[in-house]
């Protein structure tokens, strides 16, 4: 097997020093709180008085992905959804959201100034040549994302709903699933595998492909240095990633441990958190 065309699809030194983006919503009529961001919850008895939303860690414990898209009239907005397969989300966390499934990377600061107002900051994006309807979807996005927005949060402890209302009367509404952090009870140790083209011999889950992989470590400049793990199997794969025919790739991944193990080991999950480099491959 020949490798070839190596496409950069991120720098390396941008992916070891790039901070997570973080990824928050709004307004007008009255909506049932939601408990506290806690996965596994029992459910309170309906005479039971439900407690406020922590507004700032019920943000960044979900992935926020967006729902619909309403402008003043109450009519759709329809350059928030490019594709039926390209779903669009926001995640929150360290001071910063970021827009996730877009075409380009759209990330700002924002700031809580209470539990019903969320001021963003000034956004930054990656400057990719993006067609339409994928470069209209990144334009909507960076429009609404700036000034005061107003948020509630609503719905059960472990599947939330967020909205985000402009000053300008246009909605997002998102629906929430816990991030790996708050599955997996903390963060997660960042490490970058290789991902192999060849076939993984352990039997795929239904979930995710049995991938073949290995570690490789990168310096403060994102240089490659050490030498590069053995090719062992994943067969549970990576959460998050699904190979492409005729690409090999580098990924930084989130590593998180678990107890549970039938051994006595901790069991072991990797998250995707970005692909750091693709080659095209024969």
């Amino acid at each position: 097997m020949s490798l070839h065309r190596p496409v950069r699809l991120a720098l390396v030194a941008t992916a070891i020093c790039l901070a997570s983006c973080a990824r928050s919503t709004p307004p007008d009529k009255s909506v049932p709180a939601a408990t506290a961001p806690t996965v596994a919850s029992t459910p309170a008895s309906p005479a039971a008085a439900t407690p406020a939303p922590d507004t700032a860690t019920t943000l960044v414990a979900y992935r926020w992905q967006l729902e619909s898209a309403s402008d003043a009239a109450g009519q759709s907005i329809a350059a928030f959804f490019p594709a039926p397969d390209r779903p669009l989300g926001i995640e929150f966390g360290d001071g910063r959201l970021g827009v996730t499934g877009s075409c380009n990377r759209i990330s700002a600061g924002y700031q809580l100034l209470d539990p019903t107002q969320l001021q963003v900051g000034q956004g930054i994006s990656t400057m990719m040549a993006c067609p339409p309807p994928l470069g209209d979807a990144d334009a909507a996005f960076a429009r609404f994302l700036k000034g005061t927005l107003q948020v509630a949060i609503a719905g059960e402890a472990g599947a939330p709903q967020l909205r985000l209302a402009a000053a300008d009367g246009s909605t997002l509404m998102f629906s929430g699933t816990p991030t790996p952090e708050t599955r997996f009870g903390g963060p997660g140790k960042r490490a970058f595998l290789e991902v192999s083209p060849e076939p993984c011999e352990p039997p795929a889950s239904a979930a995710r492909p049995c991938l073949m992989v290995r570690d490789l470590q990168f310096d403060e400049q994102g240089l490659p240095s050490g030498t590069p793990g053995d090719w062992r199997a994943l067969p549970e794969g990576i959460e998050g990633y699904t190979p492409a025919a005729g690409e090999q790739h580098v990924v930084r991944v989130k590593r998180f441990e678990t107890s549970g193990a039938a051994d006595g080991e901790p069991a072991v999950h990797f998250v995707l958190d970005l692909i750091v480099e693709t080659r095209t491959i024969q």
